[in-house]
């Protein structure tokens, strides 16, 4: 059975783990690792909840899914939440992302959220896919953005408005 649930500070050690996961896979995250665990539990006991989300994705008691959303804070952005969502690979392919995703159109419904942004690399074909199957469109796209080992990658820019 799979549980969404908002993130807390004691899933700091299950997110880091995730996080280490996909950054080794090495063609989804853009950044050099994950944040430290301190600033993850910072993260997760002082954000403001109309600000940003945070949701965990549970099979059991393993932690196989995260989704991060966080608005512009510019009063004239707030209307935008830029999302960043990790998978498991073990957890692929089994409904956590779509899990995740109901979570997140809540919460933008909950707090006043109409547009969803996000980047995506152009190697990641499962995300993109998934991301088209949930409604987002290409808005943009930042030629070899991302360097990667031999070469550099594109980067998508993506969006969905929401009801």
């Amino acid at each position: 059975m799979l549980t969404v649930r908002p993130a807390k500070a004691g899933d700091v050690d299950a997110l880091d783990a995730l996080q280490r996961e996909i950054y080794r896979e090495g063609v989804a995250f853009v950044g050099d690792g994950p944040p430290s665990p301190a600033a993850m539990e910072r993260r997760l006991r002082f954000s403001d909840p109309r600000a940003s989300l945070d949701v965990v994705a549970l099979r059991g008691g393993d932690l196989v899914g995260w989704l991060e959303l966080n608005r512009h804070p510019p009063q004239r952005l707030h209307h935008v939440a830029v999302l960043t969502l990790a998978v498991a690979e073990r957890a692929r392919r089994t409904g956590v992302g779509r899990r995740l995703m109901e979570a997140a159109y809540a919460w933008c419904a909950d707090v006043g959220v109409r547009k969803i942004s996000l980047d995506v690399r152009a190697g990641n074909v499962a995300a993109i896919a998934l991301y088209r199957s949930e409604g987002f469109v290409l808005e943009g796209r930042e030629h070899a953005q991302v360097r990667v080992a031999g070469g550099f990658e594109d980067n998508l820019i993506m969006g969905k408005w929401l009801g």
